[in-house]
């Protein structure tokens, strides 16, 4: 049951509308605030609330309340040898768990009580051991007790009850903290803003920010700021992060490193890496240190780009700045090399990470095993795991089996990559979904249908643990479709919505595709006129396929008509689409026509394939000379069509 209330504290403080989910205490409903009856006050809060929840759900011991009886430190601690622990500890945390516990009874039995902020600091030695619901369930039991509690034991609870996920729970305790007559602070708030983002829930983060700005409850401070701002990130806000960014250091908040850091890697992750080394100059200029993490995001960014010569400048101004690399720094490089095939490279960066003594680790050697399997030199990268990570006693995990499993699907050595698979219960290791779909489109790639069929029926349907997903849908039915099985790959096709699996616009791409190839044209053309219907946009890949379609049904004008369609649909065409079109003119003697799409494909910066060139060259040595195509000659043969 909910009772209503409405309090003056409650209406003085607008933003608790901001949190309202379900599992909330607090709701808003008709201009009243509605509490928990449960939870009308903090103690009475913990003391019925969450008093089975503590015990059963947060508590390391059957009794957490009743620890070892010999305290760790002293039989008869005074109040000044506690104070002096306590103030030690809530730096540190205790080495184990049951000394804490103990120091809590002994505190329970001293006369007079310590204070509520010594209660404070063991409870902050609590949450640096990361004994987050131990610290909820302490909490409890000073409320049950009757011991003061004040707003820094209070934030403590409801920063523990953000690190366990229970946000909701957090919510009902600031309510209870603003009833009792304490103020939230900014660290409170910040935990709470913190709280929702790692819950994924920045959208009511921002609301309660905005609210807490709003009604001028507090004034943010660099960790409100920079922790909206990483929300924002999350969810690839940049531009808004940037606003929000520009808007704090004009109210005279000062962004630090931890908040140029985040806007970094979020434009770098979004490729706007020139954007983000701006930011690097701008911080530096402005005296403010970056750190390994903010030249980790940069170098990221750039190996992305394959833009080597600015990485090493970047490593040479870490070498300047006295910042060293670390583990993940190496592991982007060994990464990146390996992906452009620069295995040499890949190998001098760990050679030179351990020179430097720093140790490498699985995630560097599966990237290293990862160059040589995109290399083809899959037996390399096995020879990397037998061998070199043994000797070093670095123990692989899946992703590492990962690799192995789809460098051999590649190289066609399906069985290879077959008794890898079956080894992995002996390593101790559980295939993921990635480890079954690289199986079955293993069986697919070397005509392995029945193979892959029964993998499907036998290893993956009858998993309960494995959660399928489009990619195996889309794996079966290009497979079923490539290897003529067209029927099967109906009948999946209509299972899949059968059992709930919403179809998106790559599935339809692969049964419109297959349905063009295995000669049912019409079926393609009605499936492609049908995805509106089902709220699908077609993109590029669905029109190039289409086309083609078109074209192989001698079908030139409509092809043309999809080509001005696909372009008022916003859907702009690439090199396929263009080399496409141009070999179907081609086809119809349509020389004139073939023209005109050169010139728009090479002012598009698109260029000639090998089959449309070799198509026009067999066009200029037959027999028959068309003026028209005579023409053509000069423009795509120039430099600029390749």
């Amino acid at each position: 049951m909910r009772r209503a209330f409405t309090v003056s504290f409650l209406r003085s403080n607008p933003l608790l509308l901001s949190h309202s989910s379900g599992n909330s205490a607090v709701v808003a409903l008709d201009n009243y605030y509605y509490y928990n009856s449960s939870s009308s006050c903090c103690c009475c809060a913990f003391t019925s609330t969450f008093h089975v929840y503590a015990i059963s759900h947060f508590s390391t011991n059957p009794n957490p309340f009743k620890p070892n009886s010999t305290f760790p430190y002293s039989s008869n601690p005074t109040h000044a040898n506690l104070q002096q622990l306590l103030l030690e500890k809530s730096k540190s945390g205790f080495h184990k768990l049951d000394d804490a516990l103990a120091v809590f009874d002994k505190m329970l039995h001293m006369k007079p009580l310590p204070s509520v902020y010594q209660f404070a600091q063991l409870l902050a030695a609590l949450v640096k051991m990361k004994r987050y619901s131990v610290a909820v369930s302490l909490f409890r039991d000073m409320c049950v007790k009757s011991i003061p509690v004040n707003i820094v034991t209070l934030s403590t609870a409801i920063n523990c009850f953000c690190h366990l996920n229970r946000v909701d729970y957090a919510f009902s305790l600031l309510a209870g903290t603003i009833k009792r007559g304490f103020h939230p602070d900014v660290v409170t708030y910040n935990t709470l803003i913190r709280g929702l983002i790692s819950q994924d829930n920045p959208a009511e983060a921002q609301l309660l920010f905005t609210n807490l700005i709003r009604f001028k409850l507090i004034q943010p401070d660099v960790v409100t700021y920079t922790t909206i701002i990483n929300g924002l990130c999350k969810r690839a806000h940049a531009s808004t992060a940037v606003t929000l960014f520009r808007y704090m250091d004009k109210k005279g908040c000062k962004p630090n490193t931890v908040t140029y850091s985040t806007l970094i890697d979020c434009l770098c992750k979004l490729r706007l890496v020139d954007q983000a080394l701006g930011l690097l100059h701008e911080m530096t200029k402005k005296g403010i240190t970056p750190n390994v993490i903010t030249y980790n995001s940069l170098i990221q960014g750039l190996c992305d780009f394959n833009r080597w010569q600015d990485v090493n400048q970047l490593l040479s101004e870490m070498n300047t700045r006295n910042i060293s690399p670390s583990v993940h720094t190496f592991n982007i490089l060994v990464d990146a090399y390996g992906k452009e095939g620069m295995i040499n490279d890949a190998e001098d960066v760990i050679e030179f990470m351990i020179q430097r003594g720093q140790h490498p680790d699985v995630v560097t050697y599966s990237a290293l095993m990862d160059g040589y399997c995109l290399r083809g030199e899959v037996d390399k990268a096995l020879a990397v795991l037998e061998t070199t990570m043994k000797k070093r006693g670095i123990v692989p995990n899946i992703r590492t089996y990962n690799i192995l499993i789809n460098g051999y699907c590649k190289k066609l050595k399906v069985d290879r990559a077959v008794d890898l698979f079956q080894q992995l219960p002996r390593e101790g290791l559980s295939p993921t979904i990635y480890t079954y779909n690289t199986i079955l489109q293993g069986y697919f790639l070397t005509s392995r249908h029945v193979e892959a069929r029964k993998f499907f029926d036998e290893k993956m349907m009858l998993n309960k643990g494995l959660k399928i997903d489009m990619v195996t849908c889309n794996i079966m039915l290009d497979g079923l479709f490539k290897n003529r099985c067209m029927d099967e790959a109906m009948s999946f096709f209509h299972l899949m919505q059968c059992n709930g699996l919403t179809p998106h616009i790559g599935s339809y791409n692969i049964m419109i595709n297959g349905l063009c190839k295995n000669g049912n044209f019409e079926k393609a053309k009605i499936m492609f006129e049908s995805l509106p219907s089902k709220d699908l946009l077609p993109n590029v890949r669905t029109y190039n396929i289409m086309i083609q379609g078109f074209l192989q049904e001698g079908l030139l004008d409509q092809a043309n008509e999809l080509f001005v369609g696909m372009k008022a649909n916003d859907c702009l065409p690439d090199d396929v689409t263009y080399n496409t079109l141009i070999r179907g003119c081609f086809h119809n003697k349509k020389y004139n026509e073939a023209g005109a799409l050169i010139d728009e494909m090479v002012s598009r910066r698109f260029s000639a394939d090998a089959s449309t060139a070799s198509l026009f060259l067999n066009l200029l040595e037959s027999k028959e000379q068309d003026q028209n195509l005579l023409a053509l000659r000069k423009r795509f043969l120039s430099p600029a069509c390749y």
